[in-house]
């Protein structure tokens, strides 16, 4: 069981939470804050989301539907059909692990990018 994470690009959060709730079951909000992220949770599957500037930052912790942040953001991308970026652990064991470096995965397939 993987904690898994990404950051969606451009989405509505309503949107985001559907395509979850699609492959999690139905997420209730339990706890948040308008301004600063929120909570749900499917069962034990939890998922902490976390808005800022255009870009969500999603957290999933206690869930077997994916083995990485890799596969958790390709599923992302493909279901919204748009770019979301996240660590690429593993998939690139050539990067420094605290380096700026993330994988970004978006309709015209993936790369790594350096924020600056």
């Amino acid at each position: 069981m993987a904690d898994v994470a990404a950051y969606v690009l451009g989405v509505e959060e309503s949107r985001a939470v559907a395509l979850l709730s699609s492959e999690l079951g139905a997420l209730i909000c339990e706890d948040g804050n308008p301004d600063s992220f929120r909570i749900y949770a499917a069962g034990a599957v939890t998922v902490v989301v976390i808005p800022s500037e255009g870009v969500l930052e999603i957290w999933v912790h206690h869930s077997k539907a994916w083995s990485s942040s890799p596969a958790f953001a390709r599923f992302l991308a493909a279901g919204l059909g748009c770019t979301v970026r996240c660590d690429p652990g593993a998939e690139a064991p050539g990067i420094d692990p605290y380096s700026d470096a993330l994988l970004e995965i978006d309709r015209e397939g993936e790369r790594i990018v350096t924020l600056t």
